[in-house]
C-alpha cells in the first residue's frame, strides 16, 4: 500500500511542478520575459489540447512581425473565450533587454517568451515571422512563413474551431 501512495505522491509532485513552471513562465507585458525550450512549448501545446493554438515566432527588429502583432492582439481578444490561445516566441539576441519593453509598448495581451535554439531548429525556422497554427487535436494544422493578415488568421481560426 505504501508503494502505491509513493507512486501517487511522485506523480502529483511532477504534475504540480509542471503546472508551477508553466504558469510561472507566462508573461503578459511584464518587466521580464522568460525563456522557453522545445519541451516547454510542447507541454504548453499539450496542455491546451481542445483549443486552437497559434504560435508566433518573431523578432522585435522584424517589420512584418510588428505589423502582424496588432492582429494577434485583436484575435486573442475576439477568440480567447471560444478556445483560442496565442503564444509569442521572440528570437532576439538581446531579448532579455529588448523584448519586455516591446511587449509593453505594443500592448501584447498574450504570453510571450524568449525562444531557444531547439525551437528554431525543430520548426525549421528560416524567416520571421513564422506562425504555427495547431488544431484542437494538438497537431500542426498549418505553417505560415511571412506576414499573414488578421482576416486570414481569423478565417482559419473559425474553420478550426468548427472541427
Amino acid at each position: 500500500m505504501n508503494k502505491k501512495i509513493g507512486k501517487y505522491f511522485v506523480l502529483i509532485s511532477v504534475f504540480s511542478a509542471m503546472i508551477f513552471f508553466i504558469t510561472s513562465a507566462i508573461s503578459h507585458a511584464g518587466d521580464s520575459v522568460n525563456k522557453i525550450k522545445l519541451a516547454d512549448l510542447n507541454a504548453l501545446i499539450e496542455g491546451n489540447k481542445g483549443k486552437v493554438v497559434i504560435v508566433d515566432l518573431w523578432a522585435t527588429w522584424c517589420p512584418p512581425c510588428r505589423k502582424e502583432i496588432p492582429g494577434f492582439i485583436n484575435l486573442y481578444n475576439k477568440h480567447r473565450s471560444k478556445g483560442v490561445e496565442i503564444i509569442g516566441i521572440a528570437f532576439d539576441e538581446n531579448g532579455v533587454e529588448v523584448v519586455p519593453p516591446a511587449v509593453k509598448k505594443m500592448g501584447i495581451n498574450y504570453p510571450v517568451y524568449l525562444g531557444g535554439g531547439d525551437i528554431a531548429e525543430a520548426h525549421d525556422l528560416q524567416a520571421y515571422p513564422t506562425t504555427l497554427v495547431y488544431g484542437k487535436d494538438g497537431k500542426i494544422a498549418s505553417r505560415h512563413v511571412g506576414f499573414v493578415s488578421e482576416k486570414e488568421f481569423d478565417d482559419e481560426i473559425g474553420m478550426l474551431l468548427k472541427k
